[in-house]
């Protein structure tokens, strides 16, 4: 059995995608603050990587107890907003997309793409009249997590930062995803699966909070039936969601937590891959704490007098910094 730990820096890793990754200081220090938090797990890492790999072995577990390196290669490629974009793309065609906002995330390797995706949200944008000050598409890096590596771009977005952070990312990564910015947004929320041998299950729902960025601010702690009546959508329209996940995520080599985290707006439609996270989420661990401790107020790691700390608070799950 391999010891369970908590190692949130494993997008970045992933981007890295070296044996000997060392995240920046703030991350480490959440990662050595909340290595508690592994205690809600029976066994392996948040999330698998390279990195993850030399870890383990560093710590005198046999290569052969360990995902071959192929293997790690294709959580990468799965774990990349790219896989995502295509992902999202072929859910046009499931039953009841009348409800479902049309994917129009487009991933691209040149600046010259990036301008065009750009210039297409700021014309939807305009028509919209969403105001002077526009915000028209949101920029993602490949690998990234909690809204790192966003871009949130409107009307004036060629100035020369902007522009060599756009190319930097497309060099380091490999291209970018351009994708309308959501202003109407009115849920965040997701659903957790894990996939086996025997197929890809169904864990429950989750309900949390980001800001436009991305940057995570909670989960809600709760059953799911209270969850669901947070969500509020027809359950049929959910039920074909899960059993089109379930086919398909049944489908890859992968096998583990998946995360697929969507949005509710407030027309009533939904946008139903905002994210596919091929680790565990912070939705999975509020499933676990809600269904091994309940939603009584606790810290589960960490000091709130100083650093990082994770901990339920009034039925909701955050991590905080306190410096």
């Amino acid at each position: 059995m391999l010891s369970a730990f908590f190692n949130p820096s494993n997008d970045m890793a992933l981007a890295a995608n070296v044996r000997q990754y060392f995240p920046p200081r703030r991350i480490q220090q959440m990662e050595d603050d909340l290595a508690d938090l592994a205690h809600l797990w029976e066994e392996g890492p948040w999330g698998w990587s390279l990195a993850t790999k030399q870890r383990y072995l560093r710590m005198g577990v046999p290569a052969d107890q360990l995902p071959s390196d192929e293997w790690l290669a294709e959580v990468r490629r799965l774990s990349s907003r790219e896989f995502g974009v295509n992902y999202y793309a072929r859910l046009n065609g499931l039953n009841g997309r009348d409800m479902l906002v049309p994917c129009q995330a487009r991933f691209c390797t040149s600046l010259d793409e990036v301008q065009f995706s750009i210039f297409r949200s700021n014309l939807f944008a305009f028509r919209a009249k969403r105001g002077k000050n526009f915000k028209s598409s949101i920029l993602k890096s490949p690998w990234s997590s909690s809204g790192r590596g966003n871009i949130i771009v409107g009307k004036d977005f060629t100035d020369q930062t902007t522009m060599q952070r756009i190319e930097r990312v497309i060099r380091e990564q490999g291209g970018i995803v351009v994708e309308p910015f959501y202003d109407n947004k009115a849920l965040d929320f997701a659903l957790e699966f894990d996939v086996s041998d025997d197929g890809a299950h169904f864990l429950g729902y989750s309900v949390f909070s980001a800001d436009e960025t991305g940057h995570y601010g909670g989960n809600v702690v709760a059953s799911q039936e209270k969850l669901l009546g947070i969500i509020d959508l027809p359950q049929s329209f959910l039920d074909s969601l899960i059993s089109y996940h379930i086919d398909e995520l049944g489908k890859l080599k992968y096998r583990g937590p998946v995360g697929i985290d969507m949005m509710r707006l407030r027309d009533g439609r939904v946008h139903p891959c905002v994210e596919v996270n091929f680790r565990k989420t912070m939705g999975w661990l509020a499933i676990q704490v809600y269904e091994k401790l309940g939603n009584a107020d606790r810290l589960l790691a960490g000091n709130p007098e100083h650093g990082f700390s994770a901990r339920v608070t009034d039925k909701r799950l955050s991590i905080d910094f306190n410096g």
